[in-house]
């Protein structure tokens, strides 16, 4: 591979290498086993000086412009390839950073990222922000977007590897303010419930979520000011199973799950709730997506490792006599 490098340094041996690659890709197209091989091949090739501005046309620009297009359909073609799935969450993982910026027409994607976030469970959610990015950046139509995204929302979801990714991008996709009240609504009512199956690190990370949806939309508000008296179990009109979020009602409920994590055993869990439960200013709090099991565990360790309160003075002697009858035998 070291010596392959030397000679693709040249914008005409890049051209050649990645026109041969685009065709060793059709021709292997269902052989996972040489799909790294390849993908590793592919990533050893920078088109970054393509992309220079240049002053004056020359033979090599024109190389350049190619280079370019073969690079598209290069990466089209290798997509296309059956591959392992740790190969398969490695691309999505990093498509938006290393292949997306480089793409003349990143549009040549969309196939391939809707086939993968129909998948559903990490596929989906690695597919999540390079889908994002072409909607928002490239005019993508896809409708279906935040259904789908609505329907990810599952305990289940809160442990794994991802989960602070997914919290992080969640916020990301619903702060615009032109969508919808009702929308942002079945989001805030879905998280809320999910706090009541989530560990406690995520439980802090989605009520901040939350506390910034609120902020951000605050025609949602009204699911705060329904009071304490709303009824969970039986009157509450927000449907859990329903998979559309325009048909959940979550606008008409309240989030009266806030009220049970008042209750929590984690004392950052019950400090966060009473927050929310009250918003004082527009200004949106950090995540903490760092935080985990560990990191709450070593804050509480030495918050509680100070030395019990001990008599000062030493007493030198022990009056038993009060005492005299429990030591007489």
């Amino acid at each position: 591979m070291g010596l392959l490098q030397e000679q693709v340094d040249g914008v005409d041996w890049k051209y050649a290498w990645l026109k041969a690659c685009e065709g060793f890709c059709k021709e292997h197209r269902n052989t996972p086993r040489v799909a790294p091989h390849v993908c590793t091949f592919l990533r050893s090739i920078s088109i970054a000086e393509c992309f220079e501005p240049i002053e004056t046309p020359t033979e090599a620009s024109k190389t350049m412009f190619h280079v370019k297009k073969v690079f598209n359909s290069v990466w089209v073609e290798f997509l296309k390839m059956e591959k392992p799935v740790e190969l398969y969450h490695e691309i999505l993982s990093s498509l938006n950073t290393d292949i997306i910026p480089y793409m003349g027409n990143p549009k040549l994607l969309i196939d391939f990222l809707v086939d993968s976030y129909d998948i559903g469970g990490v596929t989906s959610l690695l597919a999540l922000n390079s889908l994002f990015i072409l909607i928002t950046k490239f005019n993508l139509d896809y409708p279906s977007f935040y259904a789908k995204l609505y329907r990810m929302l599952s305990p289940d979801l809160y442990h794994c590897s991802y989960t602070a990714r997914f919290i992080k991008m969640l916020e990301t996709f619903l702060k615009s303010p032109l969508l919808p009240a009702y929308l942002v609504a079945s989001f805030i009512k879905k998280l809320s419930r999910d706090l009541l199956q989530a560990p406690s690190h995520v439980t802090l990370m989605i009520m901040k979520l939350i506390t910034n949806l609120i902020k951000l939309h605050p025609s949602t508000k009204r699911l705060l000011h329904r009071g304490k008296n709303h009824a969970p179990a039986d009157s509450d009109p927000f449907d859990p199973n329903e998979k559309d979020p325009a048909k959940t009602h979550a606008i008409d409920s309240s989030l009266w799950e806030i009220e049970i994590l008042l209750q929590h055993f984690c004392p950052d869990v019950t400090q966060t709730a009473g927050t929310l439960r009250k918003p004082t200013d527009n200004v949106l709090i950090g995540l903490n997506l760092h935080k985990d099991y560990a990191s709450l565990y070593k804050e509480y360790v030495k918050m509680w490792s100070k030395d019990p309160p001990l008599e000062f003075n030493q007493p030198k002697t022990f009056d038993a006599s009060p005492y005299s009858h429990v030591f007489s035998f």
